[in-house]
């Protein structure tokens, strides 16, 4: 790295760090990373992530107030090319390992409703099942998707390429589309 691409990492860093909620200690983020509505995201310490990161928190669409927040804890590790998106909750506790390419978002472009339906996706209102919640060390493989209402419990595993619709219970395998668990680790 040159010292102008040092220097430059410096700068967006100490912009970016203005911008969030919270940030911890030694957070370690490969620019450029997309954020909107950081003023709701906290990050805790020792965060690592890759280039191209999108942190997005909607307070509004198209007229309809929502209250967002991001939470993120310490020691999570996220890869390239993810995407967070949050109009209710979305909390990532501490340890997390998130892969590449993951979408993570607790809202979608409008419900399954047939009015909806009539309506041009981008104009739809945001519609949410329900908040996010992913336990202690949990790892989340490649090119997952995680969709509205899902509570990932601690110690899971995620494999790559799925969507989990529904609520994985701790120290659970899941796979698949939608991710089914195929193995559970009792004590």
């Amino acid at each position: 790295m040159t010292i102008f691409s040092r220097i430059h990492q410096i700068i967006q860093y100490k912009i970016f760090s203005k911008k969030i909620k919270e940030i911890g200690s030694n957070a370690i983020i490969s620019f450029p990373i997309i954020g909107y509505g950081l003023e709701n995201v906290s990050i805790g310490n020792y965060f690592k992530a890759g280039e191209r990161l999108k942190l997005r928190c909607f307070k509004e669409w198209r007229g309809q107030k929502y209250t967002p927040e991001i939470k993120i804890g310490n020691n999570v590790n996220i890869q390239t090319d993810c995407h967070i998106s949050a109009i209710n909750s979305v909390i990532i506790e501490d340890n997390v390992l998130i892969a590449s390419f993951v979408y993570i978002s607790d809202h979608a472009h409008g419900s399954n409703q047939y009015f909806d339906l009539n309506i041009p996706p981008i104009d739809r209102p945001l519609f949410s099942k329900g908040n996010i919640y992913i336990g202690k060390n949990v790892w989340v493989g490649e090119k997952v998707t995680v969709l509205p209402g899902v509570h990932i419990g601690e110690g899971s595993i995620i494999g790559a390429n799925s969507v989990v619709t529904h609520d994985i219970p701790p120290y659970s395998i899941a796979v698949g589309i939608p991710a089914k668990v195929i193995k559970t680790v009792k004590s």
